[in-house]
């Protein structure tokens, strides 16, 4: 019987991962996949709709060189320590993302915002005028490579600086929990998110990373569905862009964040991978139960400060590590 459900190829590394668990007669067991967060930037353009996308350098021993990708990073706990918080609060965002752990669903949307501004310069907040910050910040660069390494952490350049994030400004677009088959899994939203008008990219990588900014089908042409060089992921995202004409309608858009949970299968001889839109039956907490835990507060709804625990590991910033492969 041929697979139902949307089918694509799976890249070089997830076949030799398969074919080597194939050999063993056995399969990995399976971790928690660790919670993560990408920011989709886009804006208009005379051409249509673009997104600012990122590529690893196209140079031998580069982990997933030459691929497109977000910028995307796992949580850490100084994305919600003493945060100050605009705008929606943690019950709100827990909406959003249609979960009950309100502390998760935040520090979800404040994970997002800092990579935005870690790797673009972008800031998602407002200043004590209660105005969305709207001038370049390129005089940050030390700053945001000192938050790339986990020297000061996002809620603290918020509170020095008077600033609150503003959740409302990142929009939920496509949670992806990547299949029980790979050495590392994660659990990634990915949130779509304007440029502030005043402000103006600044892109910073840590890891021979390029950015700029392309129309969805641009990207898509250039990988030319190859899966070596672009995840399974990034390319749903851009797809479903394709058809947004302008920045307003993504923002006006009404979004299923019911996560994506891919499966391999054997098909002709050929390892595939099957994404069920309609399969996996969302419910309230999935989140919770299947996450791995970095901080446990349900009930913090304020909308001022909002405290975690300790420091979180993550994956490399600018890298779809948090992809099927």
């Amino acid at each position: 019987m041929p697979p139902s459900g949307r089918t694509l190829t799976v890249s070089t590394e997830l076949q030799w991962l398969l074919d080597h668990w194939q050999a063993e007669g056995r399969a990995p067991v399976a971790e928690a996949p660790r919670p993560s967060s990408a920011i989709v930037l886009i804006r208009d353009s005379l051409d249509g709709l673009e997104t600012f996308v990122t590529r690893q350098l196209d140079a031998r021993g580069v982990e997933d060189r030459n691929r497109w990708a977000f910028p995307v990073s796992s949580l850490r706990s100084g994305d919600l320590r003493r945060l100050p918080l605009a705008g929606w609060n943690s019950a709100r965002c827990a909406r959003a993302l249609k979960i009950e752990n309100k502390s998760r669903a935040l520090h979800h949307f404040s994970a997002a915002a800092r990579i935005a501004f870690a790797a673009t310069g972008i800031l998602l907040a407002e200043n004590i005028d209660r105005d969305i910050v709207d001038k370049p910040q390129t005089e940050w660069r030390s700053t945001r490579s000192r938050l790339f390494s986990s020297e000061i952490s996002w809620s603290q350049i918020l509170r020095e600086r008077d600033l609150k994030l503003r959740p409302d400004l990142c929009k939920p677009w496509m949670r992806w929990i990547n299949t029980t088959m790979q050495l590392h899994r994660f659990d990634t939203i990915y949130f779509v998110a304007t440029v502030p008008y005043g402000q103006e990219v600044d892109f910073l990588s840590p890891n021979e990373t390029s950015g700029g900014w392309m129309r969805p089908q641009e990207v898509l042409d250039d990988t030319g569905g190859d899966p070596d060089r672009i995840g399974a992921s990034t390319r749903l995202v851009l797809e479903s862009l394709l058809t947004v004409p302008t920045v307003g309608a993504a923002m006006a858009q009404i979004r299923d964040v019911h996560p994506l949970r891919p499966e391999v299968i054997r098909d002709d001889g050929e390892w595939r991978l099957v994404v069920q839109p309609g399969r996996d039956l969302h419910r309230k907490g999935t989140m919770r139960d299947h996450a791995v835990a970095v901080g446990d507060d349900e009930d913090d709804d304020r909308p001022g400060f909002v405290s975690l625990g300790d420091e979180d590991s993550e994956p490399p910033a600018n890298s779809e590590e948090t992809e099927e492969p």
